[in-house]
């Protein structure tokens, strides 16, 4: 069985570096990892990550249109943000699990293995 791409949308190399890590240690799967939206939408262009943690606000912006290409194509996601509240955020996010920073790292694993099991990974 193929190992789960997991795409990593965060600008903060520190946090991205952990939540690598952490997906590493506990085997769930390989870490793609994008600091911007637009180098994940280029990625996005001809691939498919089987889940993906995105961070809101890139260094480009929010990533608003990427959280849309993952519902259309039906990829479960984890919002990993320091953004306040669910409800102040764009209602695409609504579509994935929010889970906010700083967060229990059991839980952000937690999330993302329910994640997985959506996509048929685990």
């Amino acid at each position: 069985m193929k190992r789960p791409t997991i795409l990593l949308l965060e600008d903060q190399p520190l946090v991205s570096w952990d939540v690598e890590e952490m997906l590493r240690d506990a085997g769930l799967g390989e870490a793609v990892m994008m600091a911007s939206c637009r180098d994940a939408e280029a990625w996005l262009v001809d691939r498919s990550p089987d889940a993906a943690v995105l961070d809101i606000f890139l260094r480009d912006g929010e990533c608003v249109e990427i959280a849309e290409t993952l519902v259309r194509r039906n990829i479960p996601f984890v919002v990993h943000s320091a953004h306040s509240e669910p409800s102040d955020a764009h209602a695409v996010f609504l579509h994935g699990q929010w889970i906010s920073k700083p967060a229990d790292p059991t839980e952000l694993l937690h999330a993302i293995r329910l994640c997985l099991l959506q996509a048929h990974c685990a």
